[in-house]
């Protein structure tokens, strides 16, 4: 059911994000990639990452809504145990919905800084599944990946020519009992920050 709510809340974003992309102050996305790494897993995805950026503190700090969708697949098949084998599909699906305060480069798109940071926190889950060779009844894991809870994420944010790129670091923790062997799964990613222009056009 969590699940379903965070979907619904992402949803939800992205009609608010419809009606606030005219106004570019407001709206603010980016989209890259990440590898993402639990206990007996491994993965990698495309990653978009839309926010709202519903207060502004400033000019270069800004509080947002936002989610960080990660659709890819499993990369390593990397529990092994006894024999036989078991073949599953390689999809994956993380999406975290993140409350993120926002300073510097890539605030807002009118920014116009060289360097920035965010740190976020916020609720999220990840779907997905691994390479089992073999599982025994007396063994709690299972092929299937199903981490839910809370969620943080930082990153920094920095020039390339006119343009902006980030550095992302997030961790989903978690909460449920679902896979008792993978206490959270980390990821790590680079993201093109859509639109963010370092130096004012003439």
């Amino acid at each position: 059911m969590s699940r379903l709510y965070t979907l619904l809340c992402a949803a939800c974003f992205f009609v608010l994000m419809t009606n606030a992309s005219a106004q570019s102050r407001l709206f603010s996305h980016a989209i890259g990639g990440g590898l993402y790494s639990g206990h007996n897993y491994f993965g990698g995805a495309l990653v978009y990452s839309p926010r709202l950026n519903y207060y502004h503190f400033s000019d270069k700090s800004t509080l947002s809504l936002g989610t960080q969708i990660g659709l890819g697949t499993s990369i390593k098949d990397n529990y092994n145990s006894n024999t036989g084998g078991n073949s599953t599909s390689i999809f994956m699906i993380n999406v975290p919905v993140l409350l993120a305060w926002n300073y510097g480069n890539a605030a807002n798109n009118n920014a116009y800084t060289n360097w920035g940071f965010f740190a976020a926190a916020g609720y999220g889950f990840q779907n997905a599944s691994r390479g089992v060779e073999y599982i025994d009844d007396e063994e709690v894991t299972t092929n299937q990946v199903h981490v839910s809870g809370m969620a943080i994420s930082t990153g920094l944010r920095f020039p390339v020519a006119n343009s902006s790129f980030g550095l992302r670091f997030s961790y989903l923790f978690n909460n449920n009992h679902f896979n008792p062997d993978i206490h959270g799964i980390a990821s790590f990613g680079i993201d093109y920050n859509i639109g963010v222009r370092i130096r004012r056009t003439r």
